[in-house]
């Protein structure tokens, strides 16, 4: 049964989809870059990862007018990478420092951002050294007829 609702998944995905569309977004690598507990010691980003309480991925800076899709804009590239400073008593990001850009004003900005919203169990971590990269994804694009009436 679920190879059969797998197959007509795809057939169905494959004859609705005319076209695909790359869409960027922005990642962080977990694997790459480190971060500093409470005792000053250098740790593997992983394991500051599962004290993250709140965290929002930065977001890809696509629109430039949001009601005119022809000018959003997906040329934005770079890979970057912040440290973010983190209130031992209360777990927040204190401050995010740019140790090396992205080359792009923009994704510095959504990056920065994000990392100032984030929130970590309170008293482990001091620092976080975090990289982002630009990377692209197909998705499938439907394009439907719709009539004036």
């Amino acid at each position: 049964m679920k190879t059969l609702t797998t197959m007509t998944a795809i057939t169905f995905i494959a004859f609705t989809a005319r076209a695909s569309e790359p869409v960027p977004y922005i990642a962080m690598p977990i694997d790459s870059g480190y971060a500093i507990d409470a005792h000053g010691k250098r740790q593997p980003n992983a394991l500051c990862a599962r004290d993250v309480i709140w965290a929002c991925a930065p977001p890809y800076p696509s629109r430039a007018q949001p009601s005119d899709p022809a000018s959003w804009s997906r040329n934005h590239r770079g890979d970057g990478l912040y440290r973010l400073d983190i209130d031992l008593k209360t777990g927040r990001v204190s401050r995010v420092t740019i140790v090396t850009s992205s080359g792009s004003v923009v994704l510095d900005r959504a990056s920065t951002w994000a990392f100032s919203r984030w929130v970590f169990t309170r008293g482990k971590w001091s620092a976080m050294i975090i990289p982002t990269t630009v990377r692209i994804t197909w998705a499938p694009v439907l394009i439907q007829e719709r009539s004036l009436n």
